[in-house]
């Protein structure tokens, strides 16, 4: 299992657009992949409805899990879209 701690930058927080690129991204991967707000209970990242309840705001510390086969190029993925603001 991999974790990595994020900020999160886009300036709207986690609202619904990064939300549905992230679960678009993360649903082909095999390794289950969750989202936890700091101090909250874990999402799933392939659920938009999982991903909105956690409701992070701007400047928001997150932590991801990735397990299973490709947990590398999963976590690989989701630090590419909080690099790049998940395209905003």
């Amino acid at each position: 299992m991999l974790n990595k701690k994020f900020v999160m930058n886009c300036k709207e927080g986690f609202h619904l657009r990064p939300a549905q690129v992230l679960v678009e991204q993360a649903t082909p991967f095999q390794s289950r992949i969750e989202i936890q707000k700091a101090g909250g209970e874990k999402a799933d990242a392939k659920s938009i409805l999982g991903m909105m309840s956690l409701g992070v705001e701007t400047g928001e510390d997150v932590e991801v899990f990735a397990d299973g086969p490709d947990e590398a190029a999963a976590m690989a993925m989701v630090e590419k879209l909080f690099a790049t603001n998940f395209n905003e």
